[in-house]
Parts: C-alpha cells; sequence; structure tokens
C-alpha cells in the first residue's frame, strides 16, 4: 500500500468526551443560575472550557505523513532528516527494539545498503503505511519467525529478518523422495 509524503493524518483524540462533559456541565450550571437565580460565573467558566477543548485541535499543527512507500523505494522526511533506499539497493533489513515502550515508539525497521545509506521506520509509521505486507510480497525469503519474535521482544536487541544474499533454504533430495510415487 504506497502513501503520500505529507498526507495529514488522521487525529487520535478523545477530547470529545471531556467536550461533552464541559457542554453538560455549562448547560446544568446555567440552567441552575437561571432557575435559582445564582452566579453564571460557573457556568461562563465551563464554556470557556468547553470553547478551548472545541478548538485546540483546531488550532494545533496537523501531523502529517513522514514515509512514503512506493515501487522504487521508500523515503523517510522528518523533523530535518531525509532517508531513502530504493528497493534495488536493500542488502539486510532489520527490526530493531528497545526498552522504550509503551508511552515511546520501541519498534523500528532499518533498512541498509552497500556503504552509509539507509533508512528507519518507526513501527507507528509502518502499521500506517502496510510496510510489513509489503516485504513480505517484495522479499520472499523474510523470516516472518523473526519479525514475530522482533514484536514479542521488549529488550534492547536487533533482529536481522532479511539479508540479500542469504542461503535460500533448500529442500533436501532425500526427504521427498517418493512423494510422487503412488
Amino acid at each position: 500500500m504506497a502513501s503520500s509524503l505529507g498526507t495529514p493524518l488522521s487525529r487520535k483524540s478523545v477530547a470529545w468526551i471531556w467536550f461533552a462533559v464541559a457542554v453538560g456541565l455549562t448547560a446544568y450550571l446555567a440552567w441552575n443560575a437561571a432557575a435559582k437565580g445564582s452566579s453564571w460565573w460557573g457556568a461562563a467558566i465551563c464554556a470557556a472550557v468547553a470553547g478551548l477543548i472545541y478548538l485546540e485541535p483546531r488550532l494545533r499543527r496537523r501531523d502529517v505523513e513522514t514515509i512514503q512507500l512506493d515501487d522504487s523505494g521508500i523515503l523517510r522526511v522528518d523533523r530535518g532528516i531525509r532517508e531513502e533506499i530504493g528497493w534495488n539497493d536493500v542488502e539486510e533489513i532489520r527490526i530493531i527494539t528497545t526498552t522504550g515502550g509503551p508511552l515511546r515508539e520501541d519498534v523500528f525497521f532499518a533498512f541498509f545498503a552497500s556503504g552509509s545509506s539507509g533508512c528507519v521506520v518507526p513501527h507507528d509509521a509502518a502499521v500506517r503505511i502496510g510496510l510489513l505486507e509489503d516485504l513480505q510480497a517484495r522479499f520472499p525469503n523474510l523470516d516472518n519467525d523473526k519479525v514475530i519474535e522482533a514484536m514479542g521482544c521488549t529488550s534492547n536487541r536487533t533482529f536481522i529478518v532479511w539479508k540479500k544474499d542469504a542461503v535460500q533454504p533448500s529442500i533436501r533430495a532425500d526427504s521427498v523422495a517418493g512423494l510422487g510415487e503412488a
């Protein structure tokens, strides 16, 4: 699945719950002030809070996609960093895990080419763009067992999940002898 660099990301917010609470509290306090002649300050403060909750995500700078995945390769542009690698240049793919989770990113896909070029993709971005599915299609001998092991790892480790000149598993002749015979 290809993604476009700079596409706005969907918002992950539960602010609507707090907005609903603030609006409900505003309505209650306004009704109470009108019916009983009490102070309007509580309703005004709750209305201001509801307004701020409503406006905050609209005033904040929107997050945009930092990864582009296409038929030629993968590109990451994030906070002044620009990393890219062509699929034909990939010599090794690793999954790097850290102890930073669960509140911070702790899984990264790392692509290496000859020399010092490469690209590192954080797991949350990889999920958004469907990177693992794309890698499984592009690199048929991707070590899925290592991928599974890496996704369950909570320590600082590196897992090599694909290497360009890795020896392909072969079927031994004696293990298939007699399969075609009835």
